[in-house]
């Protein structure tokens, strides 16, 4: 009987080292999708930081464009006034 529990009992460590060794793998595995994700997260990261930049240089564009189609705009409508005026003045 001794010697059946001692048995059992070796089987049972045998079971469980390999489980060790199982999770120990895994273990390692898992370390280095870790590591692959932070490369991720910090390239997507630095992708970010830089977009953000790029759309804060577009926007400041957009603002300074916008002044510029008003501008245009208003000294479009005075000279479309002066040619009315003068075509007005050439009729009469």
């Amino acid at each position: 009987m001794r010697s059946h529990e001692l048995k059992a009992k070796h089987a049972a460590l045998e079971d469980t080292e390999r489980e060790l060794a199982r999770t120990r793998d895994h273990n390692v595995k898992l370390s280095g999708e870790v590591g692959a994700l932070r490369r991720d997260i910090d390239r997507v990261t630095a992708e970010n930081h830089d977009a953000q930049k790029e759309l804060k240089i577009l926007e400041s564009r957009n603002c300074d464009l916008s002044i510029k189609i008003r501008e245009a705009e208003a000294r479009l409508k005075g000279q479309e006034e002066a040619l009315f005026v003068t075509r007005r003045d050439v009729e009469c």
